[in-house]
């Protein structure tokens, strides 16, 4: 009987390389397919929206940093004016020297193309929020992590113009998500994730010198998973051996990365690489700035805060849903800890959970309390502190996704998502109404963002003074109609004069002098609005808050002062206690 041969299988058709490359990247999950769709959704809507954004009152002087720094590569290091410019210097420029060069090709504007950037970068730091909570909690967690942090509309406003805190915070997030990597491999890390590492502290450097506190995170991760290696074997010298067998393969290429990185973006740091560095730390643990702010109602000074105020500005800045999260994330991580210490759970075995709690930990609570211990000089709210809401949201996350865990099976958990939904529309809804002024946002334990206006800083930043300028723009143009373009306008500014100047028309002129002048742009801040009297001719308003005003000073004006308006504090000084 002659041999018979099967049917072989038919080869696969061809697969086109798009098709295999887009095969590969898909996630398999559909928690990490949901993440990568509101990425998507998040940098198109940045994209659509970023001319929306003003020029706040720090973006001219970093603008103008970022050209010095570029200036400086340019001429082959020979021009230094960088290194001499106001304060900046203290500062890593590396935001400002990629949004130079981005300046030299980009076809908008210098601050559009700013704003872009920025936002971009907001994208960054939502992408390493969702990394650092699937790490520590599965694609779910991930997924609502990212979910939370962008409708957080202290978050979410800011990642426009916010050319120094927002770049930290995406750089310090990522840098967290590395070390939650590295303590699962603990002692043996390989060498690229130390190497990532050290790019991400780099990077963080590059933008403000506190980037420093990341190094002592990932000490004390590696300190901590050694610790328990050693003491579930009871072995002690465990400790100090793979403390050091992991400082090495984490903590050095780390720091071989991150040094250079740190000194290619700033250099001012070049002139003396570890005292340099080291003396702006110094420095700015106890700045010498003096500003006052309206807190609770009161005028408290910049560098004499009571204690109450950062706890304050995070209970009323987050939105609900969030807050919630946090208050069941804290006596759930209690009673984690108690279980461990006591040997209930498995978790207490094992190392690596207890180097990512280290890391989440302090990367929450080591800044909050540190700035609280040694009376730190914060102002502008707490937008000092905006690196730490990303790991505020992880944490938020894994409790909802504890929450979720526990409920039983069937219809509990898709109730739970949806009202967890219906939560981030509503907050979307808000965040819309408040656009582009997304940064003002308190919660409704402050009675919502009208009620907090006299109680607490709104446009501290002058956001609103672009859209104050066209509001100005509109109403000349149709009280005056034909003859407007053919007339001169002199405009004062409170505050910040770019703010306002760069979307003046061209028959508007900047006037120094408010007396002068036939009209005042001003925020509700130092009660700017309401010191040179006149009437209210623009407003800009959401939420039923007063952001900034432009005011008519010409001579047949009402003196405003006469007004029932009530008027923001400002003799009261609170001391810390």
């Amino acid at each position: 009987m002659p041999h018979r041969r099967l049917p072989s299988a038919s080869p696969p058709e061809p697969m086109s390389p798009l098709v295999a490359i887009s095969r590969r990247l898909a996630p398999a999950d559909r928690h990490d397919r949901l993440a990568w769709g509101l990425f998507a959704a998040v940098a198109l809507l940045v994209v659509a929206t970023f001319r929306d954004y003003g020029i706040t009152w720090d973006e001219e002087v970093q603008n103008i940093y970022g050209g010095l720094v570029l200036n400086y590569y340019l001429s082959g290091l020979k021009d230094t004016a960088c290194n001499s410019f106001f304060d900046l210097f203290y500062y890593g420029g590396g935001f400002d020297l990629l949004a130079a060069a981005a300046n030299r090709v980009s076809p908008f504007g210098e601050y559009e193309t700013r704003h872009l950037l920025n936002g971009l970068i907001g994208v960054l730091g939502l992408i390493g929020t969702w990394r650092l909570g699937r790490l520590l909690g599965g694609p779910r967690a991930g997924l609502l992590a990212a979910l939370l942090l962008v409708s957080v509309p202290y978050w979410y406003g800011q990642m426009f113009n916010n050319p120094k805190d927002i770049p930290f915070a995406a750089a310090t997030v990522w840098a967290l998500g590395y070390m939650a990597e590295a303590a699962g491999r603990l002692p043996g890390v390989p060498w690229r994730i130390g190497m990532k590492l050290g790019l991400c502290i780099g990077l963080a450097l590059g933008v403000r010198v506190g980037g420093f506190l990341l190094f002592f995170y990932a000490a004390a991760a590696v300190g901590l998973v050694a610790l328990v290696r050693a003491a579930l074997h009871r072995r002690p010298g465990l400790l100090l051996a793979e403390g050091m067998a992991g400082g090495l393969r984490l903590l050095l290429p780390a720091v071989l990365v991150a040094w250079p990185v740190m000194l290619l973006l700033w250099p001012w740091a070049q002139l003396d690489p570890i005292g340099n560095p080291l003396y702006a730390l110094l420095r700015f643990s106890a700045i010498p700035h003096r500003v006052p702010m309206l807190f609770g109602g009161e005028v408290v000074l910049s560098d004499r805060l009571p204690l109450s105020y950062v706890p304050t500005h995070l209970l009323l800045r987050l939105p609900e849903a969030m807050l919630l999260a946090l208050a069941a994330a804290l006596p759930a991580a209690a009673l984690a800890l108690r279980r461990w210490l006591r040997g209930e759970a498995a978790g207490w075995r094992d190392p690596a959970a207890w180097g990512r709690a280290a890391v989440l930990g302090l990367g929450i609570g080591f800044p909050i309390f540190y700035v609280i211990a040694i009376d730190a000089v914060l102002f502008d709210g707490i937008r000092h502190l905006t690196f730490v809401l990303p790991p505020l949201a992880v944490l938020a996350a894994l409790a909802l996704d504890r929450l979720v865990a526990a409920l039983p099976p069937g219809r509990a958990p898709r109730a739970a998502f949806a009202a967890l939904g219906a939560a981030v529309a509503v907050q979307a809804g808000l965040m819309m109404r408040l656009h582009p002024h997304q940064y003002v946002y308190f919660n409704s334990l402050a009675g919502g963002t009208g009620r907090a206006e006299l109680s607490y800083e709104l446009d501290y930043w002058a956001n609103s003074y672009r859209e104050a300028v066209a509001g100005l723009e509109s109403r000349l143009r149709a009280e005056h109609g034909e003859r407007f373009d053919r007339m001169i306008f002199h405009v004062a500014v409170c505050g910040p004069a770019l703010s306002a100047s760069y979307y003046f028309p061209a028959n508007f002129v900047l006037e120094p002098a408010v007396e002068r002048a036939d009209f005042l742009v001003a925020f509700t801040r130092f009660n700017c609005h309401l010191r040179h009297g006149g009437q209210e001719f623009v407003r800009v308003e959401r939420a039923d808050a007063l952001l900034s005003a432009v005011v008519d000073l010409r001579a047949d004006a009402v003196d405003l002062a006469r007004s029932p308006r009530a008027r923001r504090p400002q003799a009261v000084q609170k001391r810390r206690g």
